[in-house]
């Protein structure tokens, strides 16, 4: 049974491998008046995975005179010239052809500086060049925003997912919900004090770090017997370090948060909405963990699952972190 569950962790490690660990996507839009009376210089940095040559949506009167790709390890970015026959309307919009999860826009087209987050429509984002001042959300509309935010993070996360796995497969019952309460105030804290720059760590770190808590904790799993008695000590132990691998988590929600380009006046709510959809998120993926553990002890399959996804697991932290460890350190070289 352990050889059978080895060799379908390694399966999973071949479809998880190739995908990003940690899947969010942000476009980052700039619109300036160009050189020329009735040009725009507009720019546009997106994930590479979404990369294309597809045309914008002008307004009426409005052409695309040029344009420049710049691709990078993951961003590609873009220069556009536009030329209008007319001056920008204040309804005038740019629809973007990329399929950002959210974006930030600085435009100084009609002479004023607008900064703003955009959330997308569909499989595009529109730009709102004739904007002269950010618009106000009311509060309906901001939790709706970013709770969807914070659940379209959690459950494409696929290392704050993982992590969550191997807490659904070391314990179960109110110890499981112990856990899962304590990563959640742990990652809620962090969140907080980095979104809020309470806290200010580097980035690439925390990310391996993060990594490699998947695999101390699929590791700890794996030794935990899944009928073995509970153990206080060891379970004291065991609260403390998802507590401490919850802040770590958290400081990596934050900075999707900040990547968002949140709004001065929406900081606040913007945090608690997101927040919260991250826990409704993470408490629809320790239903579904349970409910595939349920079917899987009815045609008596629940051990070598139980073993296959934590041999996974653990494998793809490794990786992980071997790859964020490489990557920050050519990055730095």
């Amino acid at each position: 049974m352990l050889v059978r569950a080895f060799w379908l962790a390694i399966a999973l490690l071949g479809l998880a491998a190739p995908a990003q660990a940690d899947i969010f996507r942000v476009g980052d839009y700039s619109i300036q008046p160009g050189i020329d009376p009735g040009s725009f210089d507009l720019s546009a940095s997106i994930p590479s995975v979404l990369a294309s040559n597809a045309p914008l949506g002008l307004p009426d009167g409005c052409r695309e005179t040029a344009r420049e790709r710049l691709n990078e390890a993951t961003v590609t970015r873009y220069a556009i010239t536009i030329a209008c026959d007319r001056a920008i309307a204040p309804d005038d919009v740019i629809v973007t052809p990329w399929a950002v999860d959210g974006g930030t826009f600085l435009s100084t087209a009609t002479g004023t500086r607008v900064q703003q987050a955009l959330q997308p429509d569909g499989d595009s984002l529109s730009l709102p060049i004739g904007a002269v001042a950010a618009r106000e959300r009311a509060l309906p509309e901001i939790a709706v925003d970013y709770t969807w935010e914070g659940i379209v993070h959690i459950l494409g996360g696929w290392d704050h997912l993982a992590f969550v796995l191997c807490l659904c497969l070391l314990a179960r019952g109110r110890f499981l919900l112990l856990l899962v309460t304590t990563f959640t105030i742990g990652h809620s804290l962090s969140l907080a004090l980095a979104f809020f720059d309470v806290v200010t760590v580097p980035v690439p770190p925390v990310e391996a770090v993060i990594a490699l808590s998947i695999a101390f904790m699929a590791r700890e799993a794996i030794r935990t017997r899944d009928d073995a008695l509970p153990d206080p000590g060891k379970q004291r132990r065991q609260l403390a370090v998802v507590a401490s691998f919850g802040l770590l988590h958290g400081l990596g929600f934050a900075t999707v948060l900040r990547e968002l380009g949140v709004a001065p006046q929406e900081r606040l709510p913007g945090l608690l909405f997101f927040n919260g959809g991250v826990e409704l998120g993470q408490l629809f993926f320790v239903g579904c963990v349970l409910g595939v553990m349920k079917l899987a002890a009815i045609f008596d399959r629940q051990q070598m699952v139980r073993q296959a996804a934590l041999y996974g697991a653990g494998i793809v932290g490794c990786f992980w972190m071997i790859e964020r460890v490489v990557g920050f350190t050519l990055g730095a070289a």
